[in-house]
């Protein structure tokens, strides 16, 4: 009978082993949505020939495309080109529009019957782009970049990394099974109470 407990005590032991957090090391929303930007950028001013040339950037009327202008600006910048923010300070605009910035989640899946929950997350992040003439509007080019972010997460980290996604992002957040929201916590709480029972049992 002490054997058995001690086993009990064992798996109890290692379960909570298996539903640990992570050390914090997975990227968070915000630096995934950082990366994307930047290759994102990096596309457009390869296909533009933007390239070291004087731009005059600028986005589109919705809130999204606002939101990231800043980063669209600061990645141009990165690569030798010349930005401006007044549109006769140069011959060309580029307009950039996020056509698409979302967050979202698979199901919830375990490798094991009492593994750790997790889920696959994907950001995606679409923009596309037009450079046209100042002088007589003249398209130059137009074209759309889309970038996606793909990988596996913790499912009791989802929270921490989704606390900095862009409030203009579309998110959404995954959702527990039956089982893993009632019958799973209930396996783990009986096999608890049965281990606590057992041991006070045999010491007495």
């Amino acid at each position: 009978m002490i054997r058995c407990v001690q086993n009990i005590v064992a798996v109890l032991i290692f379960l909570s082993l298996c539903f640990a957090g992570t050390d914090g090391s997975t990227l968070s929303d915000r630096e995934v949505f950082i990366r994307l930007t930047d290759s994102t950028m990096s596309g457009i001013a390869t296909e533009a020939l933007v390239n070291g040339r004087p731009v005059f950037v600028t986005a589109g009327p919705d809130t999204i495309s606002t939101f990231f202008l800043h980063q669209f600006i600061q990645n141009l910048a990165a690569r030798s080109s010349d930005v401006f923010v007044r549109a006769e300070s140069t011959v060309t605009t580029l307009e950039l529009n996020v056509q698409e910035s979302s967050v979202f989640y698979g199901e919830v899946f375990t490798e094991s019957f009492f593994g750790t929950r997790k889920t696959e997350r994907t950001i995606v992040l679409s923009v596309s782009g037009t450079l046209s003439s100042n002088a007589d509007g003249k398209v130059i080019w137009s074209g759309r970049m889309t970038r996606i972010y793909t990988d596996t997460v913790l499912y009791a980290d989802v929270d921490r990394l989704s606390s900095t996604t862009p409030p203009v992002s579309s998110y959404r957040k995954p959702e527990l099974s039956f089982f893993d929201s009632i019958i799973e916590p209930a396996v783990v709480t009986i096999a608890s109470g049965v281990a606590i029972y057992l041991f006070f049992t045999i010491r007495s």
